[in-house]
């Protein structure tokens, strides 16, 4: 998502495992076509748009749906998807895609570049969607023929594949878009070429996608159909799981997570997460426009604490935006590592500010650790318990002063920085701003040197940590959380469930 609820919560580390043994493919036998799985998200979506999209959950469906020019492994190495090659002269200002051919969109119409050309103008058309800082390096894409799409660059930007993983380089059937309106987000219809195709969806209810029958990758996929269910309440989750009216949680409260990896009927899995979690601060409007107001609540605050007492252990102590899974993480960043109320007190003391919270249990309990930890500074904290779509449409309207929101994380480290911490980005609705920031993020697009790019990324987390761009709290484990009768899951380390290949025993 632009955003994940923050509480509901080489490049692998750390797999862990509980009573998932069993849930194993090779201990299950051959994959069974057929049946329905019931997968539970923590909050509703607002949209299956991929060009105004801000939010994990809906990423959850999307990825089921739709499809991108190129795709990862769980390395996380570039794959091939809907382009089936790609090539980049020494200037690295054209990205030829070479593209599958023979594929259809799900309401019969061709996948070809001129849907691939379709798509980029609708992201530029869309002066909102967060795309657009995403791909902030291409002045235009080119129908060169039905199979070559190229994208040509106003300047070189070593992100751009990364980019394209995910909803930028989603591709959605022109035809399908023009027939929908206004309506495309909330009814999508036959729109993508993936290995599942929109059914319905009954707000506050369900969303339902079934198998799609003219799927181009044959034998796929396994499932007749996905119902996801909007399950806010993390102990509705848990009790689902347990008596099987969920078949797969995307993310489970901490304080459950012990009894998930205990329970035989259960698999757990998890590996190292890309995210970053804690919350979002207002830098254009009172109180956080001065900057010592922000810094004094980073110093306050104790992380560790809250890890111990929210999470139950189930997070890592976050420095800044870049985790300790990226190749680009500094470990020497250590600013905000021990809350310290003295420094707090001396930058800023005796002011008070609203804090947006999800409507659970979990991010409620959250919220009133931060003001009990913040009160020993002088800071008062009102909490503000909204729906969390609710959150998410007010902090893109900049209407709050903080906001416990979070970031799934992307395979490369721009994609936890530009859209964020560049002026204007796409998902800095804290409106932040840092000229040297934004000129080592812009230099850190066109360099190709990674050693020059990990330097570029640290001198601009250094600045944005200093001036407390953003509240960091912890990273995220990627999870499985779900029966031991659903196999074949591949766990990714950006969290996404691509569940073409799962199926029930």
């Amino acid at each position: 998502m632009r955003r994940a609820a923050a509480l509901l919560a080489g490049l692998l580390f750390a797999l862990a495992c509980g009573g998932g043994g069993a849930g194993s493919t090779s201990a299950a036998g051959s994959p069974k076509p057929g049946g329905t799985l019931t997968y539970a998200s923590e909050s509703e979506l607002r949209t299956l748009d991929p060009v105004p999209s801000t939010q994990l959950v809906e990423r959850t469906v999307m990825y089921q749906i739709y499809e991108s020019l190129v795709t990862i492994d769980d390395k996380l190495n570039v794959r091939p998807g809907l382009a089936r090659s790609w090539d980049v002269p020494p200037d690295g200002l054209t990205y030829t895609f070479h593209l599958q051919t023979g594929v259809k969109f799900q309401d019969g119409t061709d996948f070809n570049a001129e849907a691939v050309r379709f798509e980029f103008d609708r992201i530029r058309r869309t002066a909102s969607s967060p795309r657009n800082s995403e791909l902030a390096s291409v002045e235009s894409v080119e129908a060169k023929d039905p199979a070559t799409a190229v994208y040509h660059l106003k300047k070189p930007d070593s992100t751009l594949l990364a980019q394209l993983v995910d909803r930028a380089g989603m591709i959605v059937s022109p035809a399908a878009v023009q027939k929908a309106g206004a309506d495309f987000g909330r009814n999508p219809g036959l729109a993508g070429t993936g290995p599942f195709e929109f059914v319905e969806w009954k707000q506050n209810d369900h969303l339902t996608i079934r198998r799609n029958p003219g799927y181009w990758k044959k034998g796929l996929p396994l499932l007749d159909q996905i119902v996801y269910r909007p399950v806010i309440n993390d102990d509705a989750r848990a009790a689902g799981l347990k008596t099987g009216e969920i078949d797969m949680a995307r993310t489970l409260a901490g304080k459950d997570i012990a009894a998930a990896k205990s329970d035989s009927t259960l698999t757990y899995r998890s590996v190292a997460g890309l995210n970053f979690q804690g919350f979002e601060l207002n830098h254009a409007a009172p109180p956080f426009n001065d900057k010592a107001k922000a810094q004094a609540v980073a110093a306050a605050l104790d992380r560790d604490q809250y890890i111990k007492n929210v999470l139950f252990g189930n997070g890592v102590k976050s420095h800044g935006p870049i985790p300790p899974s990226s190749w680009a993480y500094d470990p020497g960043e250590k600013l905000y590592d021990k809350p310290d109320v003295n420094r707090a007190k001396s930058l800023a003391s005796g002011f008070s500010f609203k804090l947006k919270v999800t409507n659970n249990p979990v991010s409620i309990q959250a919220g009133t650790l931060i003001k009990d930890q913040l009160s020993k500074a002088g800071i008062t904290v009102e909490l503000q318990v909204e729906e969390f779509g609710q959150i998410l449409t007010e902090t893109e309207a900049h209407d709050f002063e903080a906001a416990l929101v979070g970031w799934s994380g992307r395979i490369d480290p721009d994609g936890n920085m530009y859209s964020w911490f560049h002026t204007g980005g796409g998902n800095n609705q804290g409106r932040y701003s840092n000229p040297q920031v934004d000129k080592d993020l812009e230099d850190a697009r066109t360099a190709t040197d990674q050693s020059r790019r990990k330097q570029l990324y640290d001198d601009a987390q250094r600045l944005l940590v200093q001036d407390a761009a953003y509240v960091f709290i912890y990273h995220q484990p990627a999870e499985q959380i779900s029966s031991t009768r659903v196999h074949g899951y591949v766990l990714f380390p950006d969290g996404m469930p691509r569940l073409a290949g799962v199926w029930k025993s």
